[in-house]
């Protein structure tokens, strides 16, 4: 056994040494591309807010709906599904305070008689508050009045 473990740790002791030096040397690198990518996003968000402190929040995401149903036919508010739940908003806290929720932009509903689901971007909140693009899948649920 003892053997065993010694051959283990010097045969072919150039290839394990070379190994090595390519794992560290990949290591280095992706340390400082992470680096490098925070830096650029500080500089981002203090070319956006230079003044102010920005400040990140979760804000849970609504569906906007316009149009009629089918006669005879309701939206189940409680089981509208939206997937992602919630998106993430960078502003300054003045402005995120007043701010409880993101909307989809208007999903049509006009005619409708069944449940569908249907991707749909977010509505822009306001200037000076930053989202990440995000399309959302809604499932609305129909059914028929009794």
């Amino acid at each position: 056994m003892l053997q065993y473990l010694r051959r283990f740790f010097t045969d072919k002791i150039g290839m394990k040494c070379i190994a090595l030096i390519l794992a560290l040397a990949l290591w280095f690198y992706v340390v400082g591309e992470l680096n490098k990518g925070s830096e650029e996003e500080k500089r981002f968000l203090n070319t956006l807010l230079p003044r102010e402190e920005a400040i990140a929040k979760k804000l849970t995401i609504k569906p906007i709906f316009v149009g009629k149903l089918r006669q005879g036919y309701t939206i189940e508010g409680a089981k509208i599904v939206v997937v992602p739940e919630y998106c993430i908003v960078v502003g300054t806290r003045e402005l995120l305070n007043k701010i409880k929720f993101a909307y989809t932009l208007p999903i049509d509903v006009n005619g409708a008689s069944k449940s569908f689901m249907k991707p749909v971007p977010l509505n822009p909140i306001a200037p000076g508050i930053y989202m990440e693009e995000t399309l959302v899948e809604v499932t609305v649920p129909i059914t028929r009045e009794n």
